[in-house]
């Protein structure tokens, strides 16, 4: 035998013994993982294959990942939050779910000899390099890699690209994480090029061997993970040109919370870009902080509205199989736990699969949304309102489970053929077919709530003569307040808020508003000569303006609109205010009804 290969053979046997020794010294009863690291590991569709200097390396990462179990449950914690985020995005960008270990990985290796850790709060171990090369925003005012949704979308980019480029997911893999100097070194490209077992026969591929013991800690940890406090990520979508405290003070969040999940903002306020705040909360507030969303950004919908769905806990409808079961508007409900998929909600339900989904309209290739409320039992045939404008980003999936309507329901109310993408304002019918002659409807809902707050700023301008005496202003608002109020009540989804300034001056004119007062009022408009003879008529007085409620009409309005609006018929609409036909006028103000 050649002396050198001789040498070279007990060399080994030597280093596998001094290896193996120090393995069974290192045994820890609080660590029983890192004795089971198996000699293949799969990645993708690649099966990484470890020697025994490979797998000891392995073994001791990962007893140095899970030595201080603080930092490890927080690491668990944070990935377990942003898994149902990142999950779908790789599914629909066809990338490997393997690499949604990677969101949180921040090691490198730089070159043969050393490992580096990316910058703090940088997600999918981007560089700048890298990041530039998707065109990712670094500047003074943000840092895109720092924006779990703006960074996974720009990593995915990176893998599919490499993909293509590598023919390889593990390549794609080590590429990624690993210098292109080392990747020409190890000559990668060429030994693995369309193989599916790599050998990684030496601490070179130190890239790959960290990342496979670390994915094997978060693995093995999240099998037995069980939060205190289940969270979700919820995209503020209107957190553009605001602050952190300003969003804080909105959605009732911790300032200190924003600022630890947003670090990707250097601005005071949130810039003109895709990036939005992130809000991570509990999953009992999930609702309540999209209610608060919608409320302060003042789109047009009421707080009855974003009531739906109604919810009451139901603890007694379990079936002793664990989860959170509530009376979802007067159906059996369960809500969607963390570590949850159809298979364990059917079964805590005690409902088939195959029922389950029936009920909720879903396929098994669907994804879960954790926080969101599953229905046990079939959906109401309509709803208990009459419409729903759509909002942000809402489906008509979504809609069907807020209102317990079904699927087929909605869209055969609103003449849909299939599933669509539905734009925000739009006018959903949820108890009768819309008529069809009847076109689909819109509203533009950021100027309805500003048309209310026009008629509650004009508090200073409403002065009638009647009630002069005793708080003259404060008849005529309370009175205008109710009717608005009123208006919100009788339609708990109204599709228009109809009350502009040209309504308040019809209001003064019809109740003989004194000269004096509305020059003492210079926001309230002079009438002309011809009104002001028809007020002093005080045969054409009435006296009874204030006990209706009134409509100004607008642009492409028909009287059957307005009749649908405030549920009244359109007989009620022609008999009151004296018309001979359908045809009215823009500005036209109407009576609608008593109040």
């Amino acid at each position: 035998m050649d002396l050198r290969a001789f040498l070279y053979t007990k060399l080994w046997v030597l280093v596998i013994m001094i290896i193996s020794e120090f393995s069974f010294a290192s045994k820890q009863p609080n660590h029983p993982s890192t004795n089971n690291v198996p000699y293949e590991i799969k990645f993708a569709d690649v099966n990484f294959q470890l020697n025994e200097v490979t797998r000891y390396l392995v073994q001791n990462e990962l007893k140095n990942l899970q030595s201080n179990h603080e930092v490890f449950q927080g690491q668990i914690d944070r990935f377990s939050t942003f898994l149902p985020i990142v999950e779908p995005m790789l599914k629909n960008e066809n990338v490997p779910d393997d690499f949604k270990f990677l969101v949180l990985y921040d090691k490198y290796q730089s070159s043969i000899e050393q490992t580096t850790k990316i910058e703090s709060g940088v997600f999918w171990c981007l560089n700048k390099a890298m990041a530039e090369d998707v065109d990712l925003m670094m500047n003074q005012q943000l840092d895109e890699r720092k924006h779990l949704i703006a960074a996974t979308k720009g990593a995915a980019i990176c893998f599919k690209r490499n993909q293509v480029l590598y023919k390889n997911w593990g390549t794609t893999l080590f590429s990624h994480i690993a210098d292109k100097k080392v990747l020409n070194l190890l000559e990668i490209v060429r030994k693995w090029n369309s193989n599916q077992y790599i050998l990684l026969e030496s601490p070179a591929y130190s890239a790959i061997i960290q990342f496979l013991a670390y994915k094997l800690a978060i693995e093995t940890g999240f099998e037995t993970y069980r939060p205190s406090v289940q969270k979700i990520v919820y995209e503020y979508p209107y957190s553009k040109g605001k602050t952190i405290n300003k969003i804080s003070s909105e959605l009732k969040v911790e300032p200190s919370t924003l600022t630890e999940y947003n670090s990707w903002l250097y601005a005071k306020t949130v810039p003109d870009t895709d990036c939005k705040i992130l809000v991570i909360v509990p999953a009992e507030r999930y609702n309540e902080i999209r209610n608060l969303a919608e409320l302060t950004q003042k789109i047009g919908l009421p707080a009855k509205d974003l009531g739906f769905p109604v919810l009451k806990k139901k603890p007694e409808i379990s079936k002793n199989k664990g989860g959170i079961f509530y009376e979802a508007n007067g159906l059996p409900a369960v809500q969607a736990e963390m570590c949850d998929n159809f298979v364990t909600m059917a079964y805590k339900a005690d409902l088939s699969l195959k029922k389950f989904l029936e009920v909720n309209n879903l396929k098994e290739t669907d994804l879960i949304h954790i926080g969101q409320i599953y229905y046990l039992d079939e959906k109401e045939s309509k709803a208990t309102v009459p419409f729903h404008v759509v909002r942000e980003g809402e489906s008509l999936w979504d809609v069907s489970q807020t209102y317990g309507v079904k699927l087929e329901n909605l869209l055969d109310f609103n003449r849909m053929e299939s599933i669509q993408r539905l734009q925000r304002g739009r006018i959903l019918w949820l108890q009768k077919t819309r008529p069809k002659k009847k076109p689909i409807e819109y509203v533009e809902l950021p100027n309805e709530f500003k048309e209310i707050e026009e008629v509650f700023e004009s508090e200073s301008e409403l002065i009638p003569i009647e009630s002069a005496e005793e708080e003259p202003e404060k008849v005529v608002v309370d009175t205008l307040k109710k009717g608005i109020a009123k208006e919100i009540d009788v339609n708990s989804l109204p599709l228009t808020q109809e009350i502009r300034k040209d309504t308040i001056k019809n209001l003064n004119l019809r109740n003989n508003v004194d000269s004096e007062v509305v020059k003492s009022n210079p926001t309230v408009e002079k009438s002309s000569s011809t009104q002001k003879k028809s007020e002093n008529n005080p045969q054409k007085k009435d006296n009874n303006l204030n006990k209706y409620l009134y409509h100004s009409v607008k642009r492409e309005e028909t009287l059957f609109r307005i009749s649908v609006n405030y549920k009244v018929s359109v007989d009620d609409l022609r008999k009151i205010n004296n018309l001979r036909s359908d045809i009215i006028e823009i500005g036209t103000v109407l009576k609608i009804r008593k109040l």
